[in-house]
This record gives structure tokens, sequence and C-alpha cells, in this order.
């Protein structure tokens, strides 16, 4: 499998082509939604539904961020790992992406379900025209944040006046409503595209640059750095991170296929509370050497413990509300940054979540 570096990545590789995809699995006819016992049903058949999984062959999975061990990547890899998808009769392979381009092949059927590091770019996915629903969002906090060296001197965003940002790819709109409801004035902040590697903040080049939370902080720490970071939430900034997609059409054939996928990945995040480290050292077997093993570790340490602690009280894992929804829309709207409309409706999916559980509880095989 090919190992691709994206966005905020310690894998130095750049992203220089599509990962290998399979073509959409065969549907073996649309047994998996008509025959099977809908979950949540008492007295599921999970005999009856287990064959109507298997018809349906081989499923691919692609990452939003390479082999990352982040969520839904790594629970993915642990539901292969553990033989969760198999026991619920499903075949599945795992491909590395990055987010962007994951929605493209997601959208264009050449992948059944794939993940994304945040909600706007699954919005934009669909503003784009493509047939995707979101099935799952594993934390309603961002994992994006601004970082500056800890003596940098800059103690208030607007202190960013006159100096330089340094962005990845594109400037992601959420901070632009952060500087807005700062009060920054960005006529007087320059902005520069820079490259993944974080110790660009230890030059003259640069003196703040957009990061994630569980990712390039730890790398600078480890260098020996002392870093500050200004949190968009702290300004009135929606974010999410962790969503799990499916394409439309896909799971309109298969929708007991879509809810197993789903009920096997947040059963693989119950096991991975207990213990990630045999799912992490999977995941840089598949990466074939193109990894850091002590970030990832720790990548998964800082965003699980942020699922845990953005958990909303009497809903399962994974749930967003519309509220969430209508915050990210309206950042991106404001930003210009949408191709096409999107409605609330298209993204606040709560189907298959409510199939899966009872409750909080996870609806499981016994």
């Amino acid at each position: 499998m090919l190992a691709l570096a994206g966005c905020g990545s310690q894998n130095t590789a750049a992203p220089a082509e599509e990962p290998e995809v399979s073509e959409p699995a065969d549907n073996g006819g649309e047994a998996a939604g008509e025959e099977a016992a809908a979950p949540g049903e008492e007295g599921i058949n999970w005999e009856e539904r287990i064959a109507a999984n298997k018809a349906v062959g081989k499923i691919t999975y692609i990452t939003g961020f390479n082999y990352s061990a982040s969520a839904p990547n790594i629970n993915v890899a642990a539901a292969i790992e553990m033989g969760l998808f198999e026991e619920l009769g499903l075949n599945v392979e795992i491909q590395p992406g990055v987010e962007a381009e994951s929605m493209k092949l997601l959208a264009a059927g050449r992948a059944q379900f794939a993940g994304a590091g945040s909600a706007s770019t699954v919005i934009q996915a669909i503003a784009s025209g493509g047939r995707i629903e979101p099935m799952s969002v594993m934390s309603p906090v961002g994992l994006n944040a601004l970082m500056v060296l800890a003596d940098s001197g800059i103690e208030e965003l607007t202190d960013l006046e006159g100096k330089t940002l340094g962005y990845k790819a594109a400037f992601p709109p959420n901070f632009r409503a952060m500087f807005i409801n700062a009060g920054v004035d960005l006529d007087k902040v320059e902005m520069v595209s820079v490259g993944f590697d974080p110790t660009i903040l230890n030059t003259s080049n640069v003196d703040a640059i957009t990061v994630f939370k569980s990712n390039e902080p730890f790398q600078m720490e480890q260098k020996g750095f002392k870093v500050k970071l200004f949190d968009p939430a702290d300004y009135g900034v929606k974010n999410s991170f962790g969503l799990l997609n499916v394409n439309k059409e896909f799971a309109e054939k298969n929708p007991t296929v879509a809810e197993d996928f789903l009920r096997a990945v947040l059963k693989a995040h119950e096991l991975l509370m207990e213990d990630a480290t045999p799912t992490i050292a999977a995941l840089e077997k598949m990466a074939e050497g193109n990894y850091n093993l002590e970030a990832e570790t720790n990548r998964w340490a800082v965003e699980s413990q942020l699922i845990v602690d953005s958990k909303r009280e009497g809903l399962p894992l994974g749930w967003a509300t519309p509220e969430q929804w209508q915050a990210e829309l309206d950042i991106l709207q404001d930003a210009e940054a949408l191709s096409g409309e999107v409605t609330v409706d298209q993204l606040n999916i709560t189907k298959y979540l409510e199939a899966i559980y009872d409750g909080e509880e996870l609806i499981w095989k016994e």
C-alpha cells in the first residue's frame, strides 16, 4: 500500500499519487438492505445479517490522514486487527489518503467509506456535489490551533498585526473566524504558505503557524522548544474532528452494511481506550517505515482524551447536533469557501447511530 503524507504530518513524504483503491464493492443485490433485520430492533437475526454483509464483498476505507493514529483511522485499523469486521461478515481493506482527495474518491464511488479530520472538508465536498453522508463525528471540538514560541512576545492575537503567519496548503476558514472574533485586522497580517516542518517557527520566516494540537506541539517540545497555543474554541469558533463518512449511493443500497461498519468502528473505540498499543504498532507496519511511533502514540493520547472530555452526556459516541453543524456551516459561508449550497439536513445524519445504539450502549452481537 502507498504511504502518503498530508497536513500536519510527521511523515516527511509528500502526497505524490492517488492511493490504490478497489472498484466499488459488488452490492450482492440489495440483500443487505432488504433481507437482514435492522439493528436496534428486538431479536436481530445476526446469522442472516452477517450473510448479507458477506454478499457485498470487499469494502474499501480510505484514511483521512495516512496511517495516523487518529480517529477514525485508528478505529478502522483496530476493527481489522481485532477481527471485529470479520465477526460481522465484513471484508474491509484500509488505504492511506489525505482527506481532500479521500473525499473525492469517496464521492466517485472508488471507496465505500472514508475518514476526514474536520467537518469543513466534508461540507466543502458536499457543496461540490459529492454524494457523501457523514455517519459520525468523534468529537465536537477541533484539533486546529495557532502556535507561537513561548518567548515570542505574542500574548494576544492582535499582536500578530505586522507579523507573518504560516499555514499549510490553504488558510483555514476557522482561523479567519477566530481572528475576526479577536478583533484582528487581517490586512495587517502577512500570510504565507509553509511546509510541514514546525521548526520553521524558530526562524525569521514566520512568527506563528497553524498546527494540530495532537501533532506539532509535541514535535517542538521534543526538540526543546517551549510553545504557546491559541485555540479557536476560546474565541467562540466551533469545530470538530474524526468524521467517518460513507458513499451515499452505497449506503442506500446497503444500509445494514453501513450500520455494521460503523458498529465495528465504535466497538473498536471501546477496546482502543483499554489498550491502543498493538493497533498503533499495526499502523506502523502498514506505513512500511514512514512512521514516527512516538509522535503517533502521542497523537492518540491527546485525541482520545479530547474525545472523552467532549463526549455529550446522554448521547451515543459520535453524535453531532444540528447546532454544531450550523456553526461549522456558518464559518465556511462567511468565508465564501463553499462552491454550492449545503443545508444542515444534508449534514445532520443520525440514522446510523440511532440504528446501532440503545441509548449510550452500543448494540453488539452476543
